[in-house]
């Protein structure tokens, strides 16, 4: 990953499970095939997303996929994934592969340099 400048907009640490029984691998597919060129297809509001899946983790520690995404104003991201038709595939493969007790959001800053 390149180096984060904090004013390039909002990073977001997206950390969530697969369903049960649904193989992780099927989730790197869809990330591969639907759901980044799709955020990514909208550079205006999606400035960056990697995906990483965890191979080890901490014991009981909750996560399959952990996803970093850099957009431009969280709030019109929102509203982009939430009523843009083009994220109906994206939203209905997620919601196949992916355990919404799981999900969890961190809107986050790079530490760079002095404290801010």
């Amino acid at each position: 990953m390149t180096q984060l400048d904090p004013s390039t907009g909002v990073f977001a640490i997206n950390l969530f499970s697969m369903l049960p029984g649904i193989d992780p691998a099927e989730f790197e597919r869809f990330s591969n095939e639907v759901d980044r060129p799709t955020c990514l297809a909208f550079g205006d509001v999606v400035k960056g997303f990697d995906a990483y899946r965890v191979l080890d983790g901490a014991e009981g520690a909750p996560a399959d996929v952990v996803e970093v995404m850099r957009v431009s104003d969280w709030p019109t991201w929102e509203k982009l994934r939430d009523n843009d038709p083009a994220f109906e595939p994206v939203m209905e493969g997620f919601n196949q592969l992916v355990d919404p007790a799981t999900v969890r959001t961190y809107l986050v800053r790079p530490i760079i340099g002095d404290p801010q």
